[in-house]
Parts: structure tokens; sequence; C-alpha cells
């Protein structure tokens, strides 16, 4: 049996651990909360043995956490303060996986008899390299469940500005901001600004239906839609369409095609009909539009973003480099904010202009909802493939988007098609995944965050290192920090700690590193939240102002509390280009130190 103990007191550690392992077992040691979650979302045990009063993270702490990653794991709970504090068993006995109580110093014979009951566990464990985005919604606006997200893998809060109010998006980035300090995790937000979404007006009854062939007019004038006459909320494209440009209604369900073009009244044939309901997305895969990508909303939007705590502005419906460049300088000029922009690839304008895309922008979002209406859907998995591969040959992260676990919206249960292809966009080296209204309006947030983890934890324990990338690593040395070569290549080390005061060595090691945790070093909390879109970046705050070393030694410490490091661990340290307090102008540095 696979044991994870947690026992603040080395004397106790060690006296169990001797004697379970006499009895065949394997045992873990730690000595709290944080470290022992650290060690229960990434092996799989069969039994914790916790005690209760612990430093940094306690045993109620530790408990609540792995209910999350571990909810049928079972526990007992080994403590001096049981027999005096009815307070705590009480406490405790509201956790249905807890099957005993037992007093130190332990009885092994208890022990053995509570550990009899226990069967063999298998689980599925959440620690990964890739990320998860998750959009907020009511059915994840409480702290608990928020808090439970962030423990089952959460990375980064996706708000759309597509629905809700400022009050509204408020709340939840509140919320989330007194979740991620309770659990000490930093969080990503990313506002999604709607873009010019295009979409009809209301309908007669809330819905009308078209027959297939009939002819209807798309007028400017807002109107009642009839099944004559409809009308749209953007009326100034409609000097854009031409003859034969098809027009598809939401999300492509229905399809009309123009037959006579002008400029406040377009006479179209019905191509496919069925039912139209009002405010439905109108989708122009032909037409080259004149409406700016960067609307009144988006500015407006964008504004309330800047004065708040944002991460990530993610920009619908980009069409050229020059719509990232806008928001960006926007941006710039307001001086309160420095939003990470991210494009979202949905247009076959952007399709077509994605390499510059790729360089304008500071992440992507492959949105393939819109993108399958806009263009034939059997195009869509090509296309993500080339993004990806892109991506990484400019070290841009991306984030894999739309209807990933979509069922999971009303099932317990993912379909094996969902499985396949959170998996392929894993394999195919995505940086981040999406989940959008399993999340929102689910029925279970935590359970969706914790199968999607589990699928990218199976994936990448398969993932094969291509060797041929180390090649253009050390061959391309004109942008890579030749310190970079050697961490990227370091197989043996506990992790890597990066200190990179200006952000831009773990952005590079993200894509060159897999096989131990990356630890960034930064005095910024900013920092730590934007590093949560890279693969394998585990961000460690130091807020004090240091010197090199003793930078070092502290970060070390918090990395041997949180689980990081043990003693006699070897790690790596990472260095960019500085000064030297020797005056010595380095590039790089790369040094081995054994934890004490």
């Amino acid at each position: 049996m696979r044991i994870l103990l947690l026992e603040d007191n080395i004397t106790c550690s060690k006296i169990l651990e001797n004697q379970l392992g006499k009895k065949g077992h394997l045992v873990d040691a730690v000595f709290n909360g944080r470290q022992g979650f650290l060690e229960a979302s990434t092996n799989q045990y069969d039994l914790f043995l916790c005690d209760i009063l612990m430093p940094h993270w306690d045993g109620f702490k530790f408990i609540e956490a792995a209910q999350v990653v571990c909810p049928n794991l079972p526990i007992v709970v080994i403590s001096s303060s049981i027999k005096d504090r009815p307070d705590l068993l009480e406490k405790l006995k509201k956790h249905p996986n807890i099957i005993g109580f037992l007093p130190k110093p332990v009885d092994i014979k208890e022990l053995e008899a509570l550990m009899a009951k226990v069967k063999i566990q298998t689980k599925a464990n959440i620690r990964k390299l890739a990320r998860i985005v998750c959009t907020m919604g009511p059915a994840s606006k409480s702290k608990k469940i928020i808090g439970q997200m962030i423990l089952a893998g959460m990375d980064i809060v996706r708000l759309n500005f597509s629905h809700g109010s400022y009050e509204q998006h408020e709340g939840y980035l509140n919320t989330v901001r007194r979740a991620e300090k309770e659990w000490d995790q930093p969080i990503g937000v990313l506002m999604d600004l709607c873009g010019p979404k295009i979409r009809t007006g209301s309908m007669q009854d809330n819905g009308i239906h078209l027959n297939n062939g009939d002819s209807i007019i798309l007028q400017a004038e807002p109107i009642e839609g009839t099944p004559e006459r409809i009308s749209t909320i953007a009326p100034e494209l409609l000097p854009d369409l031409q003859t034969g440009d098809p027009i598809l209604l939401d999300d492509g369900l229905l399809e009309l095609e123009v037959e006579k073009p002008g400029k406040t009244e377009v006479i179209c044939r019905i191509v496919v009909g069925g039912m139209l309901r009002s405010g439905k997305g109108m989708n122009l895969p032909a037409t080259r539009l004149s409406l700016p990508s960067v609307t009144d909303k988006d500015k407006k939007d964008l504004a309330w973003g800047l004065e708040h705590e944002i991460d990530f502005a993610a920009l619908s419906f980009v069409r050229s480099a020059s719509d990232i460049i806008e928001v960006k300088d926007i941006i710039n000029k307001s001086g309160k904010r420095d939003l990470k922009v991210v494009a979202k690839i949905e247009k076959p304008e952007a399709v077509e202009n994605i390499s510059a895309i790729i360089d304008a922008a500071d992440a992507i979002m492959i949105a393939r909802g819109d993108m399958g209406v806009e263009l034939p859907a059997a195009k869509v998995p090509r296309i993500q493939r080339r993004i990806i591969r892109m991506c990484w040959e400019k070290n841009t992260p991306v984030i894999t988007a739309t209807q990933m676990l979509d069922t999971m919206t009303g099932n317990t249960r993912p379909t094996r098609a969902e499985v396949t292809d959170v998996s392929l966009a894993v394999w195919e080296g995505t940086d981040a995944v999406m989940l959008s209204g399993e999340t929102a309006m689910g029925i279970d947030p935590v359970n969706v965050v914790r199968t999607m983890a589990s699928i990218i934890c199976e994936e990448e324990r398969y993932t094969e290192i291509d060797w041929s990338h180390y090649k253009r690593l050390n061959q391309d040395t004109s942008q890579i920090n030749p310190a970079l070569t050697a961490a990227a290549t370091m197989g043996r080390a506990a992790a890597v700690m990066v200190l990179d005061p200006e952000g831009l060595l773990y952005r590079h090691l993200s894509k060159w590193n897999r096989t131990v945790p990356t630890l960034l070093i930064t005095d910024s909390l900013d920092k730590a939240r934007q590093s949560c879109i890279y693969k394998n970046i585990h961000p460690i705050i130091i807020e004090k102002k240091l010197e090199r070393d003793e930078m070092v030694f502290a970060a070390q410490e918090k990395a041997k509390e949180q689980g990081y490091l043990r003693s006699g661990d070897v790690f790596a340290v990472l260095e960019g280009e500085r000064l030297t307090k020797g005056k010595i102008d380095q590039v790089g540095s790369f040094q081995l130190i054994k934890v004490n």
C-alpha cells in the first residue's frame, strides 16, 4: 500500500515511517499540508495519514484540498489533540472519507486494523504542465466553488464581456481574488472582449420560421422580424454585402444568400430554413467587412479592465495584426496596467494573416466555435494544428477553446470524442485548454476541471521528448540565452529556479523544459498571475528586495515549504543578463545547488 504521511514532528514521522516500512508499505512523509497537497495531486496513494496541527497549511486545510482531487481517498487522522478537543473531533466528523482517529503515539496494531478496511485506490493526478482556462458564470460564482476549481487545476479565469454587467464582473473578480489568497495560488484573469459580434434584431413572438427557397429582406432600420423582413444590430455592414455572399444565422444552423445588394435593404434567398429567434448571431464568411475590429463597447470594457485587477484582454474577431496593435496602443497610453493581449482566431482573414498576428499578440486563442461557422468545419482540425505549431516556433502561448467538454454542461462524464479532442490538443502542443459553458452554467464545474486535468496528465505521461527541438535550441544562439540550453536539458534536477526580474527567461524555458518544475522567482504578483498562461511555470513570490544569494536562499526555503524541494535534492538556478556585484557584465548563469 502507498501511504502519504503528514506529520510535522520529525521523531513521530520517522517512527511511523519505519514501522509501516517493515510491514511492506511505501511511505512518503511531508511536514505540512501544502507539501501534502502537492504530493497528493502528483502521485497515486491508497491512504492519507494526517496530523491536524501543522504549520503553513494545517490538517483541516489539507483535507479540504485533498478531497477536491481525491474525493474518495480514505484518511486516518493522527493527533494528540483529539482526546482534549471535542470541537476538533466534531469538525472532522463532517468529512465522510475519514475512516478513523488515532492519538499519538500511534498504536500500530490499531492503525493496521483501520488499514485492513482500505481498498487499493486508482485515481488520476492533476500535476499537469498544460493550463486550464475556466469561464465564470452562475454555476461558479461562489468562493467555495472557485477555490475548489483552483485546487482541481484551474489556472486562469475568463470573464465573458458578451454577457453581464460591470457589477457582475467585479463580483466574480473579487471572489476569485479572495479564493486566490485563501489557497495561496496566483490566478490569471482574462477579460474576453466581444468585438464586432453581429446579431439579428428582435423577432415577432421571439421567433419566426424561415422556409427554404423563400425571399427575405435584411434591412438597416430596426424592425420586429417577420418571415418577410428582419433587421440587424449592425446596419453599417449592409453596404459590404455582395451578390452571392452567404449569411449564416444562429451558428450556421440557417443560411441566406444575397441576391440583390443595397445600402439600406438587401434581398436574400433562404438556402437553409428553420426557426430564427431574437438576437441570434450572424456570420459573413465571404464578406470583407468595413466594421472596426475594436468597437466602442470594447474600448469602454477595456477601460474598465485597466481600472481593475485584470491580467489578459482577449480580442474577438481579429482580422489583422493592426487590430492587436490598436488594443496595445490603448493599454500603453493609459499607463495603468500591463494587460497582455490575446488574439482570438475565428475569421478567415485571421487565418490568412496568422503569422503577423502571432508576432503582434502576447497569446493566441483558437476560438473553434465561430471558426467552424466562418470556415468549413472539416478544416478546423488542420488549422488548429498549424496554429499550435506556429505558436511553438514563435514562442507565443496558445489556448485551444470551445466545446472541449461540452456535454459535461449537463452530464457528469464527457464523451469519448471530447476526451480525444482534449488529449490531441495537448499532444499537438497547446499551452492551455479552455472551458466555457461547462464551468459557467454546468451542473458540476469542479468535476469538469478535475476531469480536464486528468485528461491532460494522462496525455502528458506519454508525450515523448522530440530531441530535434533541442538541436534547434543549440543552433538558435541569436535569440536564446545560452544558459537556457543547459536548463532545458537538465533532467536529474528536482526543479529549475529562474531569477527573472524582467519576466523574459521563463517564457522561453516554458517552451523547452518539460521534465521538472520551473519555479519563477518574482517580486511581482502581476507577473506571477501572467505566468499562468505558460506551461509548467510555478511562481514563487518573494516581496523583499534581497541580494542575489539571499534571494536564492529565501526562494529555496519557500520551495521546500510548498513541497517542490526536499533535503538532499539538487536544483538548478537560471539567471539572465545583469551587472553583478563585482561589476561583471553577466550574459547568463546556470548553477546547481544541493538542498541542506
